[in-house]
């Protein structure tokens, strides 16, 4: 059953937050946007760890309602949040730290649920190792299992690779993808990586200063932001000071303007590409 998520927030700081976007039943549906966008707001309030003004209806379950005077709290919310960095408790191993995620939920197949975590997320040697001794990419498919071992109806995933380095993202991609495969509940991931939501996520909210500009399948919504076109442009002065150089546009009336430099000389003709804007 489709989900959906309708958000209003207006903070002090002048941020403001309107989105409206569906959430799937399956699959990773990815947010994707500059920093500052609105990404990360959007699913706290989802888990209600930040209240907005709306409706918020996840597995068809209706977690937040304004107009029928519906907020459920978060602890009541089945959900498994993973954040930028792994919340892992240093005092305990990694055993002990799964178990005390399930302290919450305690159902009669909560052995069986820790088991297809650890199974999922290829951590089962790592079990009886304290979290100190373990690296980051080890350390946040950790994290994830303790999140799915709960049984969750959503998967709210923030930036899980942000904070690692290019040899850990390496590690940890691939247990990503086996998750898209395998898991039958949404997952909301938010990056600003468009590497990964083409490698990770089935559908794309597009977010830009808290507002959406495109929504649907991947392949779709980046289609629209591709080149359509290229443009002549001849370079006619560089400013080593600000990095900047000015190109005219003979085929835009002589325009001239000011860009980045490329390391292009005077003279010399460059061709631009032509992107389509979002939806």
């Amino acid at each position: 059953m489709t989900g959906h998520a309708q958000l209003k927030l207006t903070r002090t700081a002048g941020f403001s937050l309107d989105v409206a976007f569906d959430i799937p039943e399956d699959g990773v549906t990815a947010l994707f946007g500059p920093s500052g966008c609105g990404k990360t707001t959007v699913l706290r309030c989802i888990a209600g760890l930040e209240k907005a003004r709306g409706r918020v209806v996840v597995a068809g379950r209706v977690w937040q309602d304004d107009a029928a005077g519906i907020f459920v709290p978060t602890y009541a919310r089945r959900l498994g949040y993973v954040f930028q960095e792994a919340s892992l408790f240093d005092h305990l191993n990694v055993r002990q730290n799964l178990e005390y995620g399930m302290k919450r939920i305690r159902d009669a197949d909560a052995a069986e649920r820790l088991a297809h975590a650890v199974e999922l997320l290829g951590i089962g040697h790592l079990l009886d190792r304290r979290t100190n001794e373990l690296s980051g990419g080890e350390r946040q498919r950790c994290a994830i299992a303790r999140s799915l071992a709960v049984k969750p109806t959503i998967l709210l995933m923030d930036e899980p690779l942000a904070s690692l380095d290019n040899a850990r993202r390496r590690e940890i991609l691939p247990w990503l993808e086996k998750l898209r495969k395998e898991l039958s509940i949404p997952i909301l991931y938010v990056t600003h990586s468009e590497e990964e939501v083409e490698r990770l996520a089935d559908r794309v909210v597009m977010l830009s200063q808290g507002r959406k500009t495109a929504e649907g399948p991947v392949k779709d919504v980046f289609a629209s932001r591709r080149t359509v076109g290229t443009l002549s442009a001849v370079v006619v002065e560089v400013d080593p000071d600000s990095s900047r150089m000015k190109i005219r546009l003979p085929e835009m009336g002589e325009k001239e303007i000011w860009i980045a430099a490329t390391g292009a000389k005077p003279g010399d003709v460059l061709s631009l590409d032509l992107s389509a804007a979002g939806g």
